[in-house]
């Protein structure tokens, strides 16, 4: 059975990652797993995409590319490396349910612009949604009470 090789190209277009940045992260050394052909081209294996694929995503929870290289030293490491590695993706877990919480805060915010701009529309008037203007100004006081304490 062969097993399924992938050139850069195919790899950019199915994991939404430009050919620049998978030759960046090559060059910085995130990519050291990825081999060459004998004329010198990339191959990704089925095993190199799933790699990739947890690179590319702690990327976008915002984890730093320094932080994804120790961690993929770890992984060479094998099972001794384990514990320290579920510290890592606990410790960004942490970070993610976080960012997830504002998100949904600013979400919230953009909800309540909406309704308001709907019944402004409907009524005629900007002088709507004063009680729910009202209740989205306490809880915000309430949140901002409760961060500083």
């Amino acid at each position: 059975m062969k097993i399924a090789m992938y050139n850069i190209k195919e790899v950019s277009e199915l994991m939404g990652i430009s050919p620049h940045t998978l030759r960046y992260y090559e060059k910085i050394g995130l990519l050291e797993f990825v081999k060459r052909n004998e004329q010198g081209v990339r191959e990704f294996s089925e095993s190199d995409l799933l790699t990739l694929n947890t690179i590319y995503r702690l990327k976008q929870t915002g984890m730093p590319l320094k932080e994804i290289k120790h961690y993929l030293a770890l992984i060479k490491e094998g099972f001794a490396s384990v514990d320290e590695r579920a510290q890592i993706m606990l410790a960004q877990k942490k970070k993610v349910k976080a960012q997830i919480k504002v998100l949904e805060q600013a979400l919230e915010t953009i909800e309540n612009k909406l309704y308001f701009y709907k019944e402004a529309k409907k009524q005629g008037s900007l002088a709507v949604c004063t009680d729910e203007r009202e209740q989205m100004l306490e809880r915000l006081l309430k949140i901002k009470h409760t961060e500083q304490q």
